[in-house]
């Protein structure tokens, strides 16, 4: 219900009353309905462990990851803590994850995250099953010596598959290919952004630009990546909805309709932390060049960007959630780029350097 410790108090004492009972003959105090709803949950939490050790997954990949989280429940309600999500996952009973605990941890340092979830770990049992780590590609995570997978497989005493963020990993290929034709951004605003979304209400949006493409091999990348996305936002559980929008803005640079039908969504975000930005307005800026008065160099640049956006990018970020594909896609990627190589060597080198450096390959 969600009531907090006084509620819960007041609610006891006006049932106790309506009862008709004496309230002097029972202990009734917030203190004492804390420490009885803590009992509670641990008793409930030790019912939990005792049935899942009964059954646990013989392999688990061990996922965390950390976030500042206001304190609801701490001595100083209100502050931000630094807070770790710990769950495994593993055939048969548990492919979808298995919570194990949301620690409170000192930092966000490798060292503080390895520590809190090996404690879960062992709280759980499950320091023999681990047999693949799951986390984003942060360096307190994947640091090659302080890191929290390095320091993981250290405390376990032996080698493990890791899992790194797809999305994590292809969020540092854009951002590499955009500073390569654009250059770095020094502020915490993308001012190219800021630009396009003071000016977007002026637009025009009935005659978007769309990409002209001749060569007969890209003409088949296209063919397919407009399947791919049209199968992906017709499915019954569509993407959601800033991968939705890159999807469609996708299908109509590329010169289709989504399933939905064209409709332009107001433009977002614009700092730097917000990476699908870079996605969103850049094909946005491409489709409407001509009525934002760029200069020839400009329109090249992005013709380029939306070309590796629409052929290639797009559709590995939409087939990136299935860790097992990663070998694959990475690899059939890397062969898309060494034969773009003959459309654009420039960005060819900056994608394989990239893919190269962060799939570890």
């Amino acid at each position: 219900m969600g009531l907090s410790d006084n509620q819960v108090t007041a609610l006891v004492s006006a049932t106790l009353k309506a009862g008709g009972a004496d309230l002097d003959k029972f202990v009734i105090s917030t203190s004492t309905t804390r420490r009885n709803r803590m009992l509670t949950r641990y008793h409930i939490s030790q019912e939990y462990m005792a049935a899942f050790s009964e059954d646990p997954p013989k392999y688990a990949a061990l996922h965390w990851d950390g976030k500042m989280l206001r304190d609801v429940l701490g001595s100083d309600p209100g502050t931000t803590s630094e807070t770790l999500a710990v769950l495994v996952s593993g055939p048969p009973a548990y492919p979808e994850g298995k919570l194990l605990g949301v620690p409170v941890i000192d930092s966000s340092t490798g060292t503080a995250q390895a520590e809190a979830s090996m404690d879960l770990l062992e709280a759980w049992g499950l320091t023999r099953v681990i047999t693949a780590l799951v986390f984003d590609t942060t360096a307190s995570n994947s640091g090659v010596h302080r890191g929290a997978a390095k320091l993981l497989e250290q405390q376990l005493d032996r080698k493990l598959f890791y899992l790194a963020c797809r999305h994590h990993i292809l969020e540092v290929l854009v951002g590499a290919v955009w500073e390569n034709l654009f250059g770095k951004v020094k502020s915490p605003e993308n001012p190219w952004f800021k630009h396009f979304k003071d000016v977007w209400t002026d637009l025009t949006t009935d005659n978007p630009t769309t990409l002209s493409i001749r060569p007969k091999w890209l003409n088949k990348k296209k063919k397919e990546c407009k399947e791919i996305l049209q199968e992906i936002l017709r499915s019954e559980k569509p993407p959601r909805a800033d991968y939705r929008e890159m999807a469609e803005l996708t299908l109509i640079v590329l010169g289709d309709t989504p399933p939905r039908g064209i409709h332009w969504s107001r433009p977002g975000a614009i700092h730097q932390a917000r990476w699908m930005a870079r996605n969103l307005y850049s094909m946005k800026m491409f489709m409407f060049a001509e009525q934002l008065e760029y200069d020839e160099e400009t329109v090249v640049k992005l013709e380029r960007l939306n070309l590796f956006l629409g052929l290639f990018y797009t559709p590995m970020w939409m087939s990136s959630t299935l860790a097992a594909d990663a070998p694959a896609n990475d690899l059939q990627f890397m062969k898309d780029m060494m034969k773009f190589k003959r459309t654009d060597q420039r960005l060819l080198r900056q994608c394989y350097k990239n893919l190269k450096t962060t799939s570890g390959t």
